[in-house]
């Protein structure tokens, strides 16, 4: 199920045609709806040519699970718990757009997580407002429908620190041969970011969907 901006595949490889229609699914108009589509198109390049790993902070908890902090152009930084032994890879957008980080398992290829903070180039305060990122999702959910097993899909919410988020998951129903199977599309805002959200996986019960949404639920921002 190719979701929305990312490829399915497990490795390398070009998006399909559910995948680019898609990727045209974004919030806004003029500039940001522009600037959401470079975005996305970064977004698939980012699978397409692969990631180069960078550090950042971290602080681990008896828990297993580490906070980590990436850098984000003139919008501070953003903090999220994640499992410690989840790898992670940045990729920096050219200029001041965001970047895209990718997280994954530390062996094999069960899942990967992406994750864009988008941010309104006009300051929109409403730009990740709860009921835009609902339309966003939504709006996803209609374009991946066609191709997913379940004939009805509802939108869940969940609770962020700074307000309501949503995600959908979806089967597809004609994986090719080394492609995840399942795919779930979030966003959630956080401070002025909405965070746009793909999670790949080869299991419906997958862990890394319950980890995934509990970061969205404690994502924050910083601002120095």
């Amino acid at each position: 199920m190719p979701a929305a901006g990312e490829s399915r595949r497990s490795g390398t490889g070009a998006d399909g045609p559910s995948a680019r229609r898609s990727a045209g699914s974004t919030l806004g108009k003029g500039d940001d709806l522009k600037t959401k589509r470079t975005i996305t198109i970064t977004a698939i390049g980012v699978l397409c040519v692969g990631l180069a790993v960078v550090s950042s902070a971290g602080e681990q908890s008896a828990t297993g699970v580490q906070l980590r902090s990436f850098a984000l152009p003139q919008h501070g930084k953003l903090t999220l718990n994640v499992p410690s032994a989840w790898k992670q890879n940045v990729r920096q957008s050219p200029g001041d757009l965001p970047p895209t980080i990718m997280l994954s398992p530390d062996q094999g290829n069960d899942f990967k997580a992406l994750i864009t903070p988008l941010w309104s180039p006009k300051k929109d305060p409403n730009f990740n407002r709860p009921v835009e990122v609902k339309r966003l999702i939504g709006n996803n959910l209609r374009e991946m429908l066609p191709s997913a097993v379940e004939k009805e899909v509802s939108v869940q919410e969940f609770k962020g620190i700074d307000g309501t988020g949503y995600y959908f998951l979806v089967t597809d129903k004609a994986p090719k041969p080394g492609e995840y199977p399942y795919a779930v599309r979030a966003g959630v805002g956080v401070g002025d970011l909405l965070l746009s959200v793909t999670v790949l996986c080869r299991s419906k019960e997958a862990a890394a969907i319950t980890a995934t949404i509990k970061a969205l639920q404690e994502a924050q921002q910083t601002k120095e």
